[in-house]
This record gives structure tokens, sequence and C-alpha cells, in this order.
């Protein structure tokens, strides 16, 4: 590489002949500074046409929706969950397959309300 007023060409004998490298494209580029371009407002009325952010009350409605949501599904799962099998499974074993299903219930539930948390933030 040959540096010529202050832009980098390549060596005439090597592979890329006169072609500088990307990096060093990209970092001339980018050193190179433009006079501002106007734009007639567009940016301006752009930013008043976008919808207001919304009210913490719509916010906190969200929130009850995602909540009820989350005990829905949970009341359809131990609906459909045959608990008083598991129950009487899990108290006349001490560790089973049913036992870790439990385990595995709890835990989505754990996981659905943590993303809810997640999702508030």
């Amino acid at each position: 590489m040959v540096i010529k007023d202050g832009v980098v060409h390549g060596e005439p004998g090597m592979a890329g002949g006169d072609a500088p490298d990307f990096d060093t494209w990209l970092s001339q580029q980018l050193q190179f500074s433009e006079p501002h371009l106007d734009n007639d407002g567009f940016c301006e009325r752009v930013m008043a046409d976008l919808p207001p952010a919304p009210a913490k009350r719509s916010e906190r409605r969200a929130t009850r929706y995602q909540y009820a949501a989350v005990v829905a599904a949970s009341a359809i799962v131990c609906w459909q969950f045959p608990l008083a099998e598991v129950l009487t499974s899990m108290a006349e074993q001490s560790i089973s397959l049913y036992s870790l299903v439990g385990l595995g219930v709890l835990s989505s539930m754990v996981a659905m309300t943590g993303g809810i948390l997640a999702a508030r933030r």
C-alpha cells in the first residue's frame, strides 16, 4: 500500500492493482465530511406525524391482559392435566416422572411470569 495525498493506493505490481483494501477505503469514506443536505423539513414532518407514546394507563391495561392470559393458559393446562392422579402418585413415590412433570408445569408458569415482567421493562 502506498499513501499519496492522504489516499491509500495499492502497489501497481500486486494483486488488486490500484484498488485499496476495504477497511482502508471505509475509514477514508467515514473521514470524508459532506455539507449538511437540507431536506426541507422532512424529518420534522415525519416526527410530527408519529403517534404519541402510549400513556401509562394503556401500559397497565396491557399488563392486566398479559396476566389474565397467563392465568387463563395456566387454568386450561390444569384443567387438562390429571392433577389428582399426579398428586396420588407423588404421595406413593418420592420421585417419579409425574413429579418432574409437575415441576415442569411450575417452571413454565414462572417462565411466563418472568416474560411478562421482562416485557414491561
